[in-house]
């Protein structure tokens, strides 16, 4: 099962916490009316941050073995 387990924990963590920020971005933005560039940029990019970092934290903690 070792095998299994990421070798950096934090970046697999912050991979998935970038992929689901991501598609929460991409579903949100099918739905919003206010697509200005300055809105998109600050909003959904602290949003995929915030997300990304997360999940480092997360899975720093929870992917190692």
């Amino acid at each position: 099962m070792k095998r299994g387990a990421p070798e950096h924990p934090a970046w697999a963590g912050a991979a998935g916490g970038a992929l689901a920020g991501g598609l929460g971005a991409a579903l949100y933005a099918l739905h919003c009316t206010d697509d200005s560039p300055l809105f998109v940029l600050t909003w959904y990019g602290l949003a995929i941050g915030f997300m990304t970092v997360a999940g480092a934290l997360i899975g720093r903690r929870t992917l190692s073995w």
